[in-house]
């Protein structure tokens, strides 16, 4: 038994009338995304104007806002580096998700200084239950620079380990940051910071280098705490006659320590 429809010409209309009524509604369904509907997402970098070549900078990411921060979900993002010579740079770890919108990570400059990189980011907030998501681009500028390194090459000539000796540097009695590091008895180390400025004058400039230890027996060989030295950057009033100029080694500082057993010690 067969079973017909026929449909006269209202018929068809009416059939129309009412899918075209229901489209709308059918097609609003599976939208996935609705900005409008949320609030703005906002995004902090909190990272350097400028670095040396090379070097690794720790950065932190904050996002905020969209589906994720309005009704609860998860924020991601993804970084990379945009230059015009990227080789030797990095970012790590390059992605990542978080229902708190704070992410770190660190970015490794690239081998060549003189240019402006651009970090990419692009970060997403997402409520997981409806799946609506909202996205956003920015790019921020990082200068890459010739470093000045500042080397410090430091000896323990006692019979004891030295453990968390700190090594902080300062220029012009700026502080600069510092090393933590343990040397065995009988051994040397040698550290290193990059003085990264955007512009340092030429001229005359104190480099100073303070070492504390916990229990107050690490020392240079002049019997205190403290190594100071004159550097010159430039040709100009350089009265040792040497040329220092940036991106080389331009400090040589060999610091003798001792590891003495007592209980003080003399302090500049």
């Amino acid at each position: 038994m067969k079973t017909s429809w026929h449909l006269s010409g209202r018929g068809v209309v009416s059939a129309l009338l009412i899918l075209a009524f229901a489209l709308p509604t059918l097609l609003a369904i599976p939208s996935t995304q609705n900005a409008s509907a949320y609030s703005d997402v906002s995004l902090q970098f909190d990272g350097p104007g400028f670095a040396a070549k090379l070097e690794k900078v720790p950065c932190t990411l904050t996002v905020s806002g969209g589906p994720a921060g309005d009704v609860g979900g998860n924020f991601t993002y993804k970084a990379e580096i945009v230059a015009d010579n990227e080789t030797g740079s990095s970012v790590s770890p390059s992605t990542g998700s978080s229902s708190s919108g704070v992410f770190r990570f660190n970015l490794t400059m690239p081998g060549e200084a003189g240019q402006t990189i651009k970090v990419k980011l692009n970060v997403t907030s997402k409520d997981p239950v409806t799946g609506d998501e909202v996205d956003k681009a920015r790019e921020f500028d990082i200068k890459v620079v010739d470093p000045i390194i500042l080397r410090a090459t430091v000896y323990n000539v006692g019979s004891v380990e030295a453990k968390n000796v700190t090594a902080k540097f300062y220029v012009d009695d700026i502080y600069l940051g510092k090393r933590v590091f343990d040397i065995p008895a009988g051994l040397s180390k040698e550290l290193t910071y990059n003085w990264t400025w955007l512009n340092v004058d030429n001229g005359e400039h104190t480099v100073m280098v303070v070492l504390d230890d916990a229990d107050d027996l690490v020392e240079f060989s002049s019997g205190n705490n403290i190594y100071t030295m004159t550097v010159y950057i430039g040709e100009e009033s350089n009265p040792i006659g040497a040329v220092l100029t940036l991106g080389v080694i331009i400090m040589f500082v060999f610091v003798f320590l001792t590891y003495l057993q007592k209980p003080a010690r003399k302090k500049k």
